[in-house]
């Protein structure tokens, strides 16, 4: 029983922190603009980088996890992870953040798919409720992140310690994972290969990676969408700490009722519908059509994530089949869904025009519930 708590407070304390450097950084987009004299497309990189990057490194998993073992390579990761948050209150200077996004999004790649491991390892029937658990600790970091950066900007007067004293956290998770976690089992790797050719694993990637740049659009996006507007451009924060709670919460509701009530492809269709209720509330500058709004994408990107895990397992027969088929799906989803808040800012510094994002929201929408249907619908699923 000792064991049992010990091994889930690490898992919690080492999710938490995989999701900081990323969500820390939106809230403070309009003063790194101001200071660093950069333009939407150059702030986009910033949570973008590490996103891209969680699909790239995952590739290398294998690697890692044969030359150092889970355990080391998580002790490391967090310490790297530490730094390069850390660097951060340096000096006022975009290279160093797009330098340590870069390597933040290479310790969340390994560190997150090795902490599945741990709890397949640790909690072979338990696996959906530690993973719930995972999910929730990650979820609630983002929360504090997003809610807390802005705050710590006025409080030290300046942005540079909002963004790096979250570094602190994980050197602390870092103490504690090398401290406190067991020895792994001897485990062999085999290699194997990606299901290339298959066009259902191709539209689960693609749908992996709209749902993943949908979500991470309106993080990065939300609270400059809002600071353009007069009536709410001061209440922008909470709106964004709104959907990121809210989001958290459904990321791990909407699964357990997935369990017991519909199907995958009504659930799709609920979200996708939540996503375009949103809009019209979206479009409007009052402070409870905006509430609203958060509520609802919430409740849409809340979904679509717990879905879009789920879908290899429906078209999967063995766990080392499913485990290629998320794994694919992952990596190239992620690369691809992280150009996507890239791609927002471009136009939006060409358009000048924020209302891109609704349009976002609206096409992407549209296109997971047509995928989902293709992927689900009767004699392919």
């Amino acid at each position: 029983m000792k064991n049992y708590v010990k091994n889930i407070l690490l898992i919690i304390v080492v999710a938490f922190n995989l999701r900081l450097g990323i969500s820390s950084v939106p809230p403070v987009m309009n003063e790194l603009k101001e200071t660093l004299h950069i333009s939407n497309f150059q702030a986009s990189l910033l949570p973008s980088i590490p996103v891209f990057c969680m699909g790239l490194f995952a590739f290398f998993i294998g690697r890692f996890q044969q030359q150092f073992g889970r355990r080391k390579s998580i002790f490391f990761l967090l310490i790297l992870m530490g730094l390069a948050t850390l660097s951060r209150g340096l000096m006022p200077s975009y290279v160093i953040l797009v330098f340590s996004a870069f390597l933040i999004g290479l310790s969340v790649a390994i560190i997150g798919p090795m902490l599945s491991g741990f709890i397949k390892e640790e909690f072979p029937n338990q696996a959906g409720l530690l993973i719930g658990i995972y999910s929730l600790a990650m979820g609630l970091g983002s929360v504090f992140a997003s809610s807390s950066s802005s705050k710590l900007a006025g409080v030290f007067d300046s942005w540079l310690p909002a963004l790096a004293i979250w570094g602190v956290i994980a050197l602390v998770a870092a103490i504690l994972w090398l401290l406190f976690s067991p020895q792994e089992k001897a485990v062999t790797v085999q290699s194997s290969h990606l299901p290339l050719k298959e066009r259902q694993a191709w539209k689960m990637v693609i749908f992996f990676a709209i749902q993943s740049g949908m979500f991470y659009s309106l993080l990065t996006w939300i609270t400059e969408f809002y600071r353009h507007d007069p009536e709410l451009a001061s209440r922008s924060v909470v709106l964004l700490t709104t959907f990121t709670v809210i989001q958290t919460t459904c990321s791990f509701l909407i699964p357990t009722f997935m369990d017991r009530i519909g199907q995958p492809i009504y659930w799709i269709y609920a979200c996708s519908g939540a996503m375009l209720l949103g809009t019209i509330c979206f479009s409007m500058s009052h402070l409870v059509p905006a509430v609203l709004a958060m509520c609802l994408f919430a409740f849409g990107t809340g979904g679509f994530f717990p879905i879009a895990m789920l879908l290899p397992l429906v078209h999967t027969k063995t766990p080392k089949e499913a485990s290629l088929w998320t794994g694919m799906t992952q990596a190239f989803g992620y690369m691809i869904g992280g150009q996507i808040p890239v791609l927002i800012g471009s136009l939006i510094d060409a358009s000048g025009d924020f209302q891109i994002l609704i349009y976002m929201v609206v096409l992407f929408s549209g296109v997971l519930a047509f995928l989902g249907w293709q992927m689900l619908k009767p004699g392919d699923a």
